[in-house]
């Protein structure tokens, strides 16, 4: 809904780990090009006796994303690579997805059965949850623990990244947890055996998720954002510090953990003023490579109960920039898994996040407070006329003023919730540059402000909290907003009229 001129870059991690026990030395060291036998699998006699067998591993052919979502549900852990895949020296593993359905493989029980989702048995594994093969002596129970940051780059130092959910593999045996405000996370895998584990990350807890769509590879689009970052001595009691900052090339990591900042980071500033946050799960969606390069777009799809778009197709190549045949294609396969939020990044920029991508997410985010204030029936005829007219369109076009009033809102929002996050004036000093274009930014920041250096600006002290107050299905213009305004600042009546002319309305 945005359009901001950006570059981005991309991240980079340093991932240090070390032993808390003192009486042991633990070198942790990384390998990244040994790949280690599965532990669990039975020897070749005993695969062909299933009795034998707590486990499969199996390789799922999946179509499209409800498929995926059925999947998870059952507490199916899935990954686009085989278990003893080696990632290549940026730590991003190869998908082999086909023209018709996306790859994917997990570990599921014996007696598992997917009848909705085609996939193939490729071994059969013995895994008892009590191994008798641990290598820990003691009672004690094998414990990861850590803490994940990222470079920041508007602090320009690294910060805590919360939400986030790191993923222990053993072999084909995956354990979890997640990362708390302060970016610690404590993990206790049941019945590791190899001496080796991968530590995966993934964008993905019960508020959000994470995906990437990119035109090359339009099934991953599917998928949950879940990267490698290799391969550890799986040492007991190992801390796992990994900062996401500038030392390797990954820009979909490192956006991923940009518009995951900028989702934390605004949901705090939104519940300390009292603004409203979309109730249902957020689905984002980063557009590799950028389909239409310099815009975003929030149009709330996922959280929308009622997805009665006139033309999904048409949603797609207007809306997000995919070729209309690539779109025809996508609409199938993602079937109810449209996105929330939508924010493009360029692969070639993979060193740091520029302050632009997460300033930008500020605005889309701001939208998703306001569409939480107004719902659907508010939402769905702004998305409408934002594809149909292939942008803002003009204010002669019916439902306009849908336009003018919420981009402005989004917009002086947004460099309210950056300065509230950031404490630097320069943001609100750009509320200061009023536009006398038909989105009239500057306007609602007017409103609040108490500064007298404007002739035209003498209203003050109507904070954002009280505007929003006034949001509901019904405020669809400027117009109206501008009666509600006066309605309940009878004193401030003469200058609400003279500020909105200023701004042509």
């Amino acid at each position: 809904m945005k359009k901001f001129l950006w570059i981005i870059c991309s991240l980079v991690f340093l991932f240090g780990c070390k032993k808390e026990n003192i009486n042991q030395k633990d070198e942790c060291t990384v390998e990244l090009s040994q790949p280690f036998a599965n532990p669990y699998l039975l020897p070749d006699a005993a695969q062909l006796n299933e009795n034998k067998a707590t486990h499969k591993y199996v390789r799922f052919h999946i179509y499209n994303s409800k498929q995926y979502q059925t999947l998870e549900q059952q507490g199916v852990v899935l990954l686009d690579h085989p278990f003893d895949a080696i990632p290549n020296k940026n730590l991003i593993y190869k998908t082999t997805h086909t023209k018709d359905y996306a790859i994917f493989y997990g570990v599921v029980p014996i007696q598992f059965q997917a009848d909705a989702v085609p996939y193939e048995t490729l071994q059969y594994l013995s895994m008892p949850d009590a191994s008798t093969n641990n290598r820990i002596s003691d009672a004690s129970a094998k414990q990861f623990s850590g803490k994940i940051t990222f470079f920041d780059p508007i602090r320009n130092s690294s910060v805590p990244l919360a939400g986030v959910q790191v993923i222990i593999k053993d072999a084909t045996k995956i354990s979890t947890g997640f990362s708390d405000s302060n970016g610690d996370f404590s993990i206790t895998p049941n019945g590791n055996t190899s001496d080796t584990v991968e530590v995966l990350i993934k964008f993905d807890n019960n508020y959000y998720e994470i995906h990437t769509l990119d035109a090359a590879n339009i099934l991953n689009v599917i998928g949950i954002n879940t990267f490698s970052l290799g391969f550890r001595k799986s040492c007991a009691f190992t801390q796992l510090n990994i900062d996401i900052g500038s030392a390797f090339n990954n820009a979909a990591l490192h956006h991923s953990c940009a518009a995951l900042l900028a989702l934390n980071q605004f949901k705090t500033f939104a519940a300390a003023q009292g603004f409203l946050m979309p109730t249902g799960k957020m689905l984002i969606w980063l557009g590799k490579d950028a389909p239409i390069s310099t815009s975003y777009a929030t149009p709330m799809l996922q959280n929308m109960s009622d997805q009665n778009i006139s033309n999904i197709t048409q949603l797609m190549a207007s809306l997000l920039g995919v070729d209309p045949t690539l779109a025809a294609v996508i609409v199938p396969i993602i079937k109810d898994q449209l996105p929330d939020i939508y924010a493009p990044y360029y692969s070639t920029y993979s060193t740091v996040a520029r302050k632009s991508f997460i300033e930008t997410l500020y605005h889309e985010l701001s939208h998703s407070c306001h569409y939480a204030k107004v719902g659907p029936a508010f939402w769905l005829p702004y998305v409408q006329y934002i594809y149909q007219n292939g942008g803002y369109g003009n204010p002669s076009l019916p439902n306009s003023g849908i336009v003018s009033l919420s981009e402005a809102w989004a917009e002086d929002l947004s460099n309210i919730g950056l300065n509230y996050t950031y404490q630097q004036a320069s943001y609100l000093n750009l509320n200061e540059n009023s536009n006398n274009d038909w989105i009239p930014y500057g306007l609602y920041y007017d409103l609040y402000d108490t500064g007298n250096n404007e002739a035209y600006d003498q209203v003050s002290s109507i904070t954002f909290p009280e505007i929003y107050a006034l949001f509901d299905v019904n405020v669809t213009s400027l117009a109206i907003l501008k009666s509600k305004l006066k309605a309940a600042y009878p004193s401030q009546q003469t200058y609400i009229d003279f500020l909105f002319a200023h701004y042509g309305y």
